[in-house]
């Protein structure tokens, strides 16, 4: 064999070598594919007329309409939000005082806001006072006979002189010390700017809820609305 032929066999024997390295295996796929069964939930046959997933012995709304949401007795919840309006603001007063401090002006600003974009929402005013606000000798001093209710009329006489809210769209309502605070209650990063401590300080507010679905206390349709206004209802008195 000539030394050229020797060094041809070289090459295509380096060629082999290389065109083997770069071949690549074929993975073949299994002959059979496993096969997903649809595994269906079997309900008991218990009773639960309308449907709402909530069975008829603890079902307190027996004819809740279809596609609702509902809490655990069977009652619709209400969703706040989208076309709906459900707001709630409790400002803090110093002890005797009707004058609401200025570090809520930036908060009435997004609550006039908020009401102006629901026309047809209705504003409803709690003025509170701490049991050490109407006490007897404590009255005799400084002469404050409605302390609670000077409170709800602050906040109106704000929303209505310096917003520009329709005064005919505000209930305001007395509840004195009738409804009062636990300890967790209202906790409000404003408790520090304002040096205010322990449940007095907490007696000492107004409340402002705003509805575009309540427009009287007195005619709570729904559940949840029964739980948010109804101690409010049960308590305080409408005064204007």
């Amino acid at each position: 064999m000539t030394t050229k032929l020797k060094l041809n066999s070289a090459v295509l024997l380096a060629a082999s070598i290389t065109l083997a390295g770069c071949q690549t295996t074929e993975i073949v796929p299994p002959k059979t594919t496993p096969q997903y069964e649809n595994i269906r939930t079997m309900q008991a046959d218990i009773p639960d007329s309308d449907g709402d997933g909530v069975l008829d012995d603890i079902d307190e709304c027996p004819e809740t309409p279809p596609n609702v949401v509902v809490d655990a007795k069977g009652c619709e919840i209400i969703i706040e939000g989208g076309d709906a309006l459900e707001m709630e603001f409790s400002g803090f007063f110093p002890s005797m005082s009707s004058q609401l401090p200025a570090i809520y002006d930036a908060e009435f600003v997004k609550i006039a806001e908020k009401i102006n974009e629901y026309p047809e929402a209705s504003v409803f005013i709690f003025g509170h006072a701490a049991t050490n606000e109407i006490d007897e000798d404590v009255l005799a001093t400084f002469g404050f006979d409605s302390l609670s209710r000077n409170r709800a009329l602050i906040i109106k006489n704000t929303l209505v002189l310096q917003h520009n809210i329709d005064a005919k769209r505000i209930r305001t309502y007395e509840c004195s010390n009738k409804l009062l605070v636990k300890d967790t209650d209202y906790i409000n990063p404003s408790f520090e700017a304002l040096n205010m401590k322990g449940l007095e300080a907490k007696q000492r507010r107004a409340t402002l809820m705003a509805s575009s679905n309540v427009n009287d206390l007195m005619d709570l349709e729904y559940v949840s609305y029964k739980r948010k206004y109804g101690e409010y209802a049960k308590h305080c008195d409408k005064f204007e």
